[in-house]
């Protein structure tokens, strides 16, 4: 019943996000020549209409139809794809088409973390949990099933966004950072070596050959054994 609550309120608010995200695109991109161009698209399908600001009175309301002799207009006479508005209106059409995938991503993104109690968005990432603790390898494929990948804190802002997590949880957790191939080099899970730390006093130690990494809810890190299991965290 929850998802299906959320669910709808998810697709109002794309529905009031995309007109508003749509006109300003149009209004913006789409000059009086394009305008021109574009009427008369498609007389014998579904009618489309674009919204644009009225040029003359003889549009109603700056309602633009578009059909289908302007698109041979474009062309020319014998088909010439070279003409320079219609290149323009590819150019526009393939961006408009860019800024609705970034809008789809930033909702599906959202999405995710709503749908997941206590995560965290900060910068570009989205940090989550749903509670699950496993070892290192769990840790893994747990956030791969999701899409995502363990936690790797590339700076400050980050760190803290994950310590809130561990606070919340009051669970030491996972970070997607391990020595295993290097003893003492520690690198990510592209086996890139970070250049953001936050370890404790005394830390790494290789204790009891520690070739893992966790978070304690000081935001401190600590190596620690990649059997041991601890709160997963991942990213988005």
């Amino acid at each position: 019943m929850a998802t299906d609550v959320f669910e709808k309120q998810t697709m109002l608010v794309l529905l009031i996000l995309l007109p508003l995200f749509l006109g300003a695109s149009m209004q913006r991109t789409t000059t009086p020549a394009i305008r021109h161009v574009l009427r008369g698209w498609f007389p014998n399908a579904c009618t489309l209409v674009i919204c644009t600001p009225p040029e003359t009175q003889e549009r109603h309301q700056g309602t633009t139809i578009i059909g289908l002799p302007a698109v041979q207009e474009l062309r020319g006479e014998k088909g010439d794809s070279n003409n320079p508005e219609f290149e323009v209106l590819q150019t526009q059409i393939r961006d408009l088409q860019t800024q609705l995938d970034v809008l789809k991503a930033f909702i599906i993104k959202t999405q995710q973390v709503l749908l997941t109690p206590h995560g965290v968005i900060v910068g570009e990432k989205i940090f989550k949990t749903d509670g699950t603790r496993g070892d290192y390898n769990a840790g893994r494929a747990t956030c791969s099933h999701m899409g995502s990948t363990l936690a790797v804190p590339r700076d400050a802002a980050e760190n803290s966004a994950v310590q809130q997590i561990v606070i919340w949880h009051n669970a030491n957790a996972l970070l997607g950072i391990n020595d295993m191939a290097t003893e003492s080099k520690f690198e990510d899970l592209n086996g890139n070596v970070i250049g953001y730390s936050n370890w404790a006093p005394g830390e790494p130690n290789n204790k009891g050959n520690e070739d893992c990494v966790e978070m304690h809810p000081d935001g401190k890190w600590h190596d620690r054994g990649c059997l041991l299991e601890q709160l997963i965290i991942c990213e988005f």
